[in-house]
């Protein structure tokens, strides 16, 4: 609540005189909703998980997400230029291709392998506490790749970010056959993966449009995701089992939303605010990831939060109250970045 009284405060005791002043609240306020998809995500993967492989949840995950991104495409729903044809000649935006690519690579390719085998190696809550991680790598990436600064009180309360983790991790049994040493290893490689995205997804708004970064993004995941799920099955000789993981219910209900809501519109949003602040800006919201993470684990998966878990999350809130509130007030008196004179598809809702 202290972020949203921040960003109430100042519209309300500001002079607005252009329109980007107008909308700036809005980025902040999809970031907070991108978070809630995320954190639900984790519950709906953990779900799809019981009775089907890693690789079949990606795979068909990614292939959803493509087939409705055409769809949409084709349809003229969603507006954007990019294409098969313009990733492999050169044009007018081909020196922004390689770090569109780098982009996909890093999300969904290797952060959701990464965090896909996390998930199924650990709990809710662990998994919930080490992604929180993300706005301490987040701040490195953007300071080595972007030549971004944070301030040194952002720093101090991502420090307390990092001591929190820490003591959760160092409590955690690992023993008791819920929590695995590989599940935690295979998290941190996520929480490394996901601010590399974020720094080239936030060079690629600089060309492409936050739709069309989404859409290299589903085309790379579902390329390779399947051709690597296919080969296993053509080896174990359960090709024709493929698509079987798509004809659960309760499978279903959870492919709908991890390819739809949580790739498709959660990635779409991720983009879009990635063009208007700075990534560790944006990575100040994942705590609400976190919690919503964590809430779900208790009220649905029936896990249990101990006292270490109550004085670690307390340490991580505070870090992202404070870097996000910080960020706020150092976003208010700043305009968005400013895209350089390339030529960009038409947005995706005609002005």
């Amino acid at each position: 609540m202290t972020i949203f009284r921040d960003i109430i405060i100042h519209v309300k005791h500001q002079p607005v005189n252009t329109k980007a002043e107008k909308i700036m609240i809005i980025p902040y306020l999809l970031a907070f909703f991108k978070y809630v998809i995320y954190g639900s995500s984790v519950f709906f993967t953990s779900s799809i998980n019981e009775n089907a492989d890693v690789l079949d949840i990606l795979a068909l995950r990614f292939l959803m997400s493509l087939v409705v991104m055409w769809l949409l495409k084709t349809a003229k729903v969603i507006k954007m230029d990019l294409g098969v044809k313009e990733i492999f000649t050169k044009g007018r935006r081909s020196q922004f291709i390689p770090c569109l690519l780098l982009a996909a690579l890093f999300e969904p390719v290797l952060y959701m392998f990464f965090e896909t085998l996390g998930i199924s190696m650990t709990t809710n809550i662990t998994t919930a506490v080490i992604l929180s991680l993300v706005p301490i790598t987040c701040c490195i990436a953007e300071m080595i790749v972007l030549k971004e600064n944070s301030t040194l009180l952002q720093k101090i309360f991502l420090a307390m970010g990092i001591i929190g983790v820490i003591y959760i991790s160092v409590k955690t049994d690992t023993g008791d056959g819920k929590n695995s040493i590989w599940g935690i290893i295979f998290l941190f490689l996520a929480i490394i993966v996901d601010p590399l995205f974020a720094v080239f997804s936030r060079k690629s708004t600089k060309a492409f449009s936050a739709m069309e970064i989404t859409y290299a993004s589903c085309m790379l995941g579902a390329v390779i995701f399947n051709a690597v799920n296919i080969v296993r099955h053509l080896i174990n000789g359960t090709i024709l089992d493929y698509f079987k993981p798509y004809f659960n219910m309760q499978n279903m209900v959870g492919f709908i939303f991890l390819g739809v809501i949580s790739t498709i519109l959660a990635t779409g949003i991720n983009n879009y605010c990635l063009s208007k602040m700075q990534v560790s800006t944006m990575s100040a919201f994942s705590g609400v990831s976190t919690l919503v993470t964590i809430v779900i684990g208790v009220f649905i998966g029936g896990e249990e939060l101990y006292y270490f878990h109550y004085i670690g999350l307390t340490l991580i809130i505070a870090r992202m109250v404070g870097v996000a509130v910080i960020a706020l007030r150092r976003d208010a008196n700043t305009v968005s970045i400013k895209p350089i004179e390339v030529p960009r598809s038409k947005d995706v809702i005609k002005k």
